[in-house]
């Protein structure tokens, strides 16, 4: 079969050369494959699959064709399909998204990430969106995780993406509740070290309640702490999640915190990539190109 110069990897059993007609055998290994990774789970997005399959199945082929790109952008493949698993069940965990949170576990699960990276993205994710996200992971995914198997294999890094939680450490005692002025200056010299500047959001909430603040870098520093995931993850899902609440300021500072970690610009627009194909679309750009064109134009 031609594939039209596009060299599909992912067809899921779809003919992705032609998107006018789509036959029942089509549609038969479409669903063989998906329901291979998913026996007895009817998880989203298998329902908003079913729908266009059935009703608008040459949607369905162009966003397959679409997704071929998200993970071109990087050379080499350099970001595998267990770091979108991982961005995604935190955006899904965050915005409480009706089946989101159980496919993207099974998800992670599939695509070799351990229980404890899982468990290190719910620590960010509760960071976001607090208990009453959660009413709604626990809903989805509490007896899934009680019985989570370890994957037989473990995802690939990017070259140079490591853990490191040393990294995020300010200097901070979090066991005393009182923002001292030494430990202010600590937090600021944190931030000035690696992005450059001390975030808005951080200096004007520490003029009005520093205790605040220092509880919710305790959380930043303790999301991960277990060592689980590589460093670099929290600003691709940063970049990302920003990127689709449209928070120009969020986008910028994830992406210095980014490149002062290690990562490349291809890494970050695949991270804005995985925002325009799930949640913000095309026009998720605007603000991408506002917050950090100029670093994207002028990368070194």
């Amino acid at each position: 079969m031609s594939d039209n110069g596009y060299g599909f990897a992912y067809t899921r059993g779809l003919n992705l050369t032609n998107v006018h007609e789509t036959t029942d055998q089509e549609k038969a290994e479409f669903w063989a494959d998906k329901m291979a990774w998913r026996p007895g789970k009817m998880a989203y997005p298998l329902t908003a699959y079913s729908f266009l399959i059935q009703n608008r199945p040459d949607m369905l082929k162009y966003h397959m064709r679409q997704m071929q790109f998200l993970h071109a952008v990087p050379a080499n493949g350099e970001i595998p399909m267990g770091i979108t698993m991982l961005t995604m069940l935190h955006w899904y965990a965050c915005n409480r998204v009706p089946g989101g949170v159980l496919h993207e576990v099974m998800g992670c699960q599939e695509m070799g990430a351990s229980k404890a990276q899982v468990n290190e993205i719910f620590g960010l994710a509760f960071m976001h969106s607090g208990p009453c996200g959660f009413n709604e992971v626990y809903n989805q995914a509490f007896d899934y995780m009680a019985s989570y198997r370890e994957p037989a294999h473990a995802i690939q890094w990017p070259e140079g993406w490591a853990p490191d939680a040393a990294a995020f450490r300010s200097g901070l005692d979090f066991d005393n509740p009182e923002l001292t002025k030494a430990e202010r200056e600590s937090l600021d010299q944190w931030y000035t070290d690696t992005i450059g500047y001390v975030p808005k959001s951080i200096s004007t909430l520490a003029k009005y309640n520093p205790g605040f603040v220092k509880q919710h870098r305790g959380k930043f520093e303790g999301a991960l702490a277990t060592g689980a995931l590589p460093k670099q993850m929290v600003p691709y899902i940063l970049i990302h999640y920003n990127m689709n609440r449209g928070f120009r300021d969020g986008i910028r500072e994830a992406t210095l915190l980014g490149k002062a970690w290690g990562m490349t610009r291809d890494h970050v627009i695949n991270a804005v990539t995985l925002g325009t194909g799930y949640m913000a679309g095309i026009d998720g750009m605007y603000i991408v190109e506002e917050a950090i064109g100029d670093l994207l134009e002028h990368w070194d």
